[in-house]
């Protein structure tokens, strides 16, 4: 009886955890410092194809791109991958957009996809690294990177598609 009180104590304070990690309009608020340029190249992290032909190093990813943070449990990003969908739709010829989901299952992963229609390029962090070696614990991040592919904007919680194409102008001298 006492394990399952702690066990079930466990559970609560990781889900409050990662609830409180899920951005939200308060985090896309705040978010604008975190959204100065950083001055950054990616880390060198394998992450694999959702569909599991392979896998690349996150560093390898060429700019100019839109490197997105999700996963499914994340209301914000459920949200916000339509608007990143509509701006890959109408510039996916000047930047590569790539969504990374984090820590979940690529089946729960690729039936999310399917599901909010996303078509450009999806891989899988089961393990979370990337998030590590970004240093973000928010969700959605959204990472924006020039032709040189240096990072130039670190956006904490959602963006819709206003902001989503301000931030590739930036990237872009535009």
């Amino acid at each position: 009886m006492i394990v399952s009180r702690r066990m079930g104590l466990a559970v609560l304070v990781a889900a409050a955890l990662i609830l409180s990690a899920c951005g939200s309009s308060e985090g896309a608020a705040l978010s604008s410092a975190a959204a100065e340029p950083s001055g950054d190249v990616l880390p060198d992290v394998e992450i694999e194809y959702l569909d599991g032909t392979g896998t690349i190093s996150l560093a390898d990813i060429d700019g100019p791109a839109v490197i997105n943070l999700w996963a499914t449990w994340c209301a914000p990003c459920r949200r916000e991958i339509p608007d990143f969908e509509a701006v890959h739709q109408a510039r996916g010829d000047e930047v590569r957009f790539v969504g990374i989901n984090i820590g979940e299952s690529s089946g729960q992963a690729a039936e999310f996809v399917a599901e909010v229609g996303a078509t450009y390029d999806q891989f899988l962090d089961s393990e979370g690294y990337v998030v590590t070696e970004l240093r973000t614990s928010t969700m959605p991040t959204t990472v924006i990177l020039d032709a040189d592919g240096v990072i130039t904007r670190r956006h904490l919680g959602p963006l819709d598609e206003d902001g989503l194409n301000e931030a590739i102008d930036d990237a872009l001298g535009l």
